[in-house]
């Protein structure tokens, strides 16, 4: 696990900070969906131990690299003639990954996104099998979560399992998101390091 300041590249969206701290958690070396649902588990018992309201999960699979592949030449089909109605940060966003897109505070509640392929449709049947395996993990631990294939988090390296915790704080807003991750299987290879989970 790991605490301490952080510090955001790229421009904060609204309600971040350029400077912020983190908690967080990392297994290495253990591809089980179990894991992922442990994880899931830890900021959600935290939250709830702290006496939040509505603690619940918005989880998405991002599939294997196949699959992956497959949704982005999807998105980018039915993207481009859109791209005009789209903001300014979804038209550079198209360019560089355009998942995040489906990401975007801005159009969030346009047609366009609403109608867009979900990744779902696209999953490998590993991925589909995989993604199963968390949700049924879920169920046994009685946290509440919803699939929303809108979130894909904001940075390109995560694979399969990602998800975002929420709670219903007045003062920030409902359904305010807490904590969030997934998994990134090639992350430490894409760093010169063996291939790890």
């Amino acid at each position: 696990y790991y605490n301490g300041t952080m510090y955001r590249y790229e421009r904060p969206q609204s309600g971040r900070l350029r400077e912020f701290s983190q908690y967080g958690c990392e297994v290495l070396g253990c591809n089980d969906p179990a894991m992922d649902a442990e994880i899931i588990s830890i900021p959600v018992n935290l939250f709830k131990l702290l006496g939040l309201k509505d603690v619940k999960v918005n989880i998405n699979s991002l599939g294997d690299e196949a699959s992956r592949n497959n949704y982005r030449n999807a998105l980018i089909k039915y993207f481009e003639p859109n791209l005009n109605n789209l903001c300014e940060d979804c038209k550079e966003r198209f360019k560089t990954n355009p998942l995040r897109i489906l990401d975007c505070k801005v159009d969030k509640d346009s047609e366009i996104l609403k109608n867009a392929p979900k990744i779902t449709d696209y999953l490998s049947s590993e991925s589909k099998e995989r993604f199963e395996k968390v949700l049924k993990y879920l169920d046994l631990m009685d946290i509440k979560y919803t699939v929303d294939t809108n979130v894909v988090r904001g940075l390109d390296y995560y694979s399969e399992t990602v998800f975002e915790v929420v709670a219903n704080i007045e003062e920030m807003g409902n359904a305010a998101v807490l904590a969030g991750g997934g998994r990134y299987n090639k992350l430490v290879k894409e760093l010169d390091g063996p291939e790890t989970s």
